[in-house]
This record gives structure tokens, C-alpha cells and sequence, in this order.
């Protein structure tokens, strides 16, 4: 097995390919710009060398796992059309700039319609509403908040793009095909998947899982669109900007707003791997246990700690003493504090862990790093790395790399308390890095 991590701002993107180079998968694509700049130009290659992608994998419809997958399928269309052009008596059209990507094989991806229902349009809106009524408060961890419904309500609107560009009617890239184009589920009685000498165990995300998310969506939308009304008429009345004790009046104490308006990552509690703070779309996560004859990896998405042991333990994947150890574990969120429990350190560890993340809204967390480390040294004698996608060389986020160079700090710090056992390396020039 070979897998390669790209450069990708704040996301995630890493290239999945079996050992004898036949057969790949794109997990995730980053943010639309770092995929311009990072990966296209590599799967360009592939395209000009006659290789396909047989699956693009998206793990949820976070911007920054969809939207570079979105500027995949962009570009794909931009050189069908201008292929059309240059048949139909326009010899002369200027070829697209961006690289061509590869002929796509299959798209995995929980489309936001399938996963929500007849409410997917109205909890976008309410999203956006959310975001713009409270980026005008004054307390941080409000405007955090709506930082945090912004991105979402953008990212819903293109993972719908995405699910436009697949159809029959666009570039007609098949949806889900082992599960009928339905949502793809943890199942009984479900094999693995295979991609050429690859196998491919689905570990999350559960129906029941899914069905509950459905319903919590749903209970969010109708607890709330009374009080943004509500809101929106004050805001009327007032064209200042909203005062934090405007919306205690309307919301309640400060900590009853962050639980109302869905807080999850952006809690007002730093509290290690508690499920409560992590959003819903990252709650149902794609995630997979890769598997071929010398190398097992983890991929987890945005996935939450306690999902991805029910998904393993569904599979039967702990040895007797209830652990498992892995050749690679895509640390899950790009090593946020709200997705990872000291317990997970316990049963699950790995030669190596690769975060994704440029720093930006402080992943890979500190704590997190430090979690793993701690844990990886009590567990297992055996040497370790840690990779990370970017670095405070690479990143651009002005916070971020501040952060990162914490993260290289922290690093080197553990580097040297370590007797010789970890190794990191940190992406700091170029587009991508080798880890298998």
C-alpha cells in the first residue's frame, strides 16, 4: 500500500494507492485553493500517464474536506466543455488552466439531502441566519460560533454541487455503487470493499447513528427559528451592533446560547473527547480500516473517538486484550481535543499518526499531541512518527502559524523525551509527502 498526504490549508487530502500502483483512491480534497495548488497538478500527471482514480472518497461535507473535491469536478467540466468546443468548430478555444484530474471511477460521499431529508434547505438558511445574527455579538465565543455556522451553511450548498456534478446529466460518476447510491452504512453481514489488493472495512457511520443526527437537525431547526425571528426583529429596531445582554435576553445565560446554536467544537468547556462538542456533519463521518497484506490504515475523517472503537469492534478488529495496533492512524479532525479520549489512546495505536491541519483553529491541539504521545509511550515499546500535512513554514494562517510553531515546539520537546522512539516530520516545502 502507498499513501501520501498533500499540503491542504486547514483539511484534509491524502492519495491511497495499492502496491503495485493499479489502483487509487483520493480521501478528501482539502480546501479549494490548496487543491489547485497542491494536488491537481499531481493527479494532472496520472491523467497524462493513462492512470485512473477509481474512488474519490469524501468523508463529510465539511468545506474543508468537499470543496477541493468540488474544484475537482469543476475542472473535469471545464475540459469536457472545451473538448466540445474544439469538436464542434471552435479549434481555437484556450485550454483550461488548471491540470485535467484523472477519469473518475466512483464518488463514496453521504450527500446532505439523503443524510437530513425534506429539511435540508431550511436548516441551510437557518444556519446562515444563525451566523449572521451572531457574528454582530460581542462575546468571543459567539462570534466563534458563527464563524463555525458560516463554514457550515458554505459547505452545505457545495456538497449539493457536488451531488449536481456526479448525475447522469453532468460528468455521471456513479454514487455509492456497493451501497445502490444510498447512504453508505455499518451493516451486518456487509463485506469489505475492495480496491485491487485493498480492502476496505466500513467502521462508521451507523444507521442509527444517522437517524438520530436526522432528528437532531431537525429539533435544532424547530427550537431555533422562533428565536432568530425573534432576533431579526430586534435587529430592525436596533442598527447597532447586537449587545451580549440582547441575546442572554432572548437566548438565556451564555452557556444555554453555545448549547441552542449546536456549539460542538467551539465549546465554551476545553473538555478532551466530549461528544457533545463535535457537530453533527463531523458526527457522521465516512470512516474506513483499510487493509492489505503488510500495512492496516485508519481513516477517520472528522469521525469522534467513541465512533470509530464501535465501528472496529464491529468488525472484530481488537485482539485479546482489546487493542488494536495499526500501521497508520489519520489522527481524526486534524487532531482536535473534542475527538480523541485518553481511552482511544489506550486500544488504538499506530507506527504512524498524520495530522491535518495548518494551525488554524489550533489543530493539531497541544493537549492532543501530547495525549497521544504519552499514551503511545506507555502502550508500546516499539518506535513511532508523527507527520504532519503543513508546518509554520507552509501554513497560511496568520494564527496558524503561530500555532504551528507550538506544535513544532511541542514536538521537538517530546523528540527529545522520547529515548530514540519518535520521529516527525513536518511538510514545510512542497505539495506532498510519502508515508507509506
Amino acid at each position: 500500500m502507498k499513501l501520501t498526504a498533500f499540503q491542504s490549508d486547514k483539511g484534509d487530502c491524502l492519495l491511497m494507492e495499492t502496491a503495485d500502483g493499479a489502483h487509487r483512491m483520493l480521501i478528501d480534497g482539502g480546501m479549494r485553493d490548496s487543491y489547485s495548488a497542491h494536488v491537481a497538478p499531481t493527479l494532472g500527471k496520472l491523467r497524462e500517464a493513462g492512470k485512473k482514480m477509481d474512488v474519490v472518497y469524501i468523508s463529510h461535507i465539511d468545506q474543508d474536506h468537499i470543496a477541493g473535491v468540488l474544484r475537482l469536478l469543476d475542472d473535469e467540466v471545464e475540459w469536457r466543455i472545451h473538448e466540445h468546443l474544439i469538436a464542434n468548430g471552435n479549434p481555437g478555444h484556450r485550454a483550461p488552466k488548471s491540470p485535467r484530474p484523472p477519469e473518475i471511477g466512483q464518488i463514496w460521499h453521504n450527500s446532505f439531502h439523503e443524510q437530513v431529508g425534506k429539511n435540508a434547505g431550511p436548516v441551510e438558511d437557518m444556519l446562515a441566519a444563525t451566523a449572521e445574527i451572531l457574528s454582530g455579538a460581542n462575546h468571543p465565543v459567539l462570534r466563534e460560533i458563527a464563524q463555525d455556522r458560516r463554514d457550515l451553511a458554505t459547505s452545505i450548498p457545495e456538497a449539493m454541487r457536488v451531488s449536481s456534478r456526479i448525475r447522469h446529466g453532468q460528468l455521471n460518476i456513479p454514487l455509492n455503487p456497493e451501497f445502490n447510491g444510498k447512504l453508505m452504512l455499518v451493516q451486518d453481514g456487509r463485506s469489505a470493499i475492495k480496491l485491487g489488493s485493498i480492502k476496505l472495512n466500513l467502521i462508521g457511520p451507523f444507521e442509527k447513528d444517522l437517524k438520530k443526527l436526522r432528528e437532531e437537525w431537525n429539533d435544532w431547526l424547530r427550537a431555533n427559528r422562533e428565536r432568530v425571528k425573534q432576533i431579526r426583529q430586534q435587529a430592525r429596531a436596533d442598527e447597532d451592533a447586537l449587545a451580549d445582554s440582547s441575546l442572554s435576553q432572548l437566548f438565556g445565560p451564555m452557556e444555554s446560547v453555545a448549547n441552542d446554536l449546536g456549539a460542538s467544537e467551539l465549546a465554551l468547556a476545553k473538555i478532551l473527547g466530549n461528544r457533545k462538542n463535535v457537530t453533527t456533519p463531523n458526527l457522521a463521518s465516512l470512516m474506513f480500516m483499510a487493509l492489505d497484506e503488510k500495512h492496516t490504515v485508519l481513516l477517520t475523517g472528522d469521525g469522534h473517538w467513541e465512533d470509530i472503537l464501535a465501528g472496529l469492534e464491529h468488525h472484530g478488529a481488537f485482539d485479546s486484550n482489546n487493542k488494536l495496533h495499526v500501521t497508520v492512524l489519520k489522527v481524526q479532525h486534524h487532531g482536535s481535543e473534542h475527538n480523541i479520549k485518553r481511552t482511544f489512546c489506550d486500544r488504538v495505536s499506530a507506527d504512524n499518526y498524520v495530522f491535518c491541519g495548518n494551525g488554524e483553529h489550533e489543530n493539531p491541539d497541544l493537549d492532543v499531541i501530547q495525549e497521544i504521545f504519552d499514551r503511545r509511550m506507555v502502550n508500546d515499546t516499539s518506535r513511532f512518527k508523527f507527520w504532519f500535512n503543513s508546518s509554520s513554514a507552509a501554513s497560511t494562517d496568520e494564527g496558524g502559524v503561530e500555532h504551528m510553531k507550538a506544535v513544532e515546539r511541542l514536538t521537538r520537546k517530546l523528540i527529545n523525551n522520547s529515548v530514540g522512539r519518535l520521529k516527525a516530520n513536518f511538510l514545510t516545502v512542497g505539495s506532498s509527502v510519502r508515508i507509506l
